[in-house]
């Protein structure tokens, strides 16, 4: 092939590929969007609203790349993330965004309150309390500041100060605050019961009642309060009245009241006891369940069977006092009639479990390919 005809080749290829190629590009340039801000926050909406957070999350993120001085662009890609479970991407962002020099000081405020929640999720109690406080000088009350205070202090068992911070929260916005002021008294009395500080718990719980929380409840901690202080006179009293005002839950005290009569010296009241709570409500499955069980470890196992047969008698799915009437016939070697309870509770597990459907996996981890907001701008 001589030059002339290398060069002819040469230009018919070029030729053919400008032919192919020129339409291809131009296809391209004319399906590609130009950049539009309003739509690009209608088509973030568009997929929150359908339920589809990674398509928010990457509309957000062009808009961020697009105007980089777009603050709320960030803060809501921030927030976005952390609504997803990544609060750890969430904190980058929102600390870029803390460390740039924003216009407005609600602007610096809205940046740290999503960081502040950011931490919160992160449990970084000690740099929630320096935000919290820091939002606090400029904006005394903030309530995502005072509730991420509330939590801290609550996980670090600071209870005067979650008290003071939870209260505070409920004067500003009457009942919005999580837990209730109440509850979290009650949460400060158990944590002072197991640290052996009875006295103070009992000064809580009067508070607890004050607060107009739950008596019953507040009754049974109070109880352990007066067995603890060797009281049990009293924590009895106390307990049995719950028992016999609240037969669907008694059960919860049934532990606590064997125990204050082991002490007492006075364990073989508790049948009587057992009886006439049984005698008092047909809602007694608990009371018979709980004297079965005296019966079988005293050795009657007998009497106990005749009790759980009844309990299933009107009650054929109570998995509890199936399960104890194996115990007594195994304990009496009626194996045979041991195996067939066996299978009525396999039976009744069996009817009693359903599949579980329709349960999505956790959201997958965003790709974000911004992940600070500090060298955006």
């Amino acid at each position: 092939m001589d030059s002339g005809q290398f060069w002819l080749l040469v230009l018919v290829l070029v030729l053919v590929l400008t032919a192919i190629g020129l339409p291809w590009l131009l296809g391209r340039r004319r399906s590609s969007r130009p950049w539009n801000a309003t739509q690009a926050y209608l088509d973030t909406i568009d997929a929150l609203v359908r339920g589809q957070k990674n398509s928010a999350v990457r509309v957000l993120e062009r808009v961020a790349r697009e105007e980089p001085e777009n603050v709320g662009a960030f803060l809501r890609l921030g927030d976005l993330v952390r609504s997803m479970g990544h609060p750890e991407k969430a904190q980058k962002i929102h600390a870029g965004l803390a460390a740039r020099n924003l216009d407005t000081p609600e602007t610096r405020n809205r940046v740290k309150e999503s960081l502040i929640e950011d931490e919160v999720a992160l449990g970084n109690w000690s740099e929630v309390k320096r935000l919290a406080a820091e939002l606090r000088q400029t904006e005394k009350k903030n309530l995502i500041a005072l509730r991420a205070l509330a939590q801290a202090h609550r996980a670090e068992k600071n209870w005067s100060a979650a008290f003071e911070a939870l209260d505070e929260w409920e004067r500003l916005a009457p009942g919005t605050a999580r837990p209730r002021p109440h509850e979290i008294r009650m949460e400060a009395a158990q944590s002072r019961l197991e640290s052996g500080e009875a006295p103070a718990a009992r000064t809580l719980l009067e508070e607890v009642l004050a607060l107009g929380g739950s008596e019953s409840d507040a009754h049974i901690l109070l109880g352990d309060v007066f067995a603890a202080e060797g009281e049990h006179e009293k924590a009895t009293a106390l307990w049995l009245d719950f028992a016999r005002n609240h037969p669907d839950r008694a059960h919860v005290v049934f532990p606590r009241l064997e125990r204050s009569y082991y002490e007492m010296g006075r364990f073989g009241e508790l049948l009587e006891v057992y009886e006439d709570l049984i005698d008092r409500s047909a809602q007694s499955t608990a009371a018979a369940l709980a004297l079965a069980d005296i019966h079988r470890r005293r050795g009657r196992p007998e009497e106990a069977v005749h009790l759980l047969e009844s309990v299933l008698g009107s009650d054929p799915a109570n998995a509890r006092a199936r399960r104890a009437l194996i115990q007594c016939h195994v304990q009496s070697g009626h194996t045979e009639a041991a195996i067939e309870e066996v299978n009525a509770l396999v039976e009744a597990m069996g009817e009693g479990s359903g599949e579980v459907t329709g349960e999505s996996g956790p959201e997958e981890s965003p790709s974000i390919d911004i992940v600070s907001a500090r060298g955006a701008g």
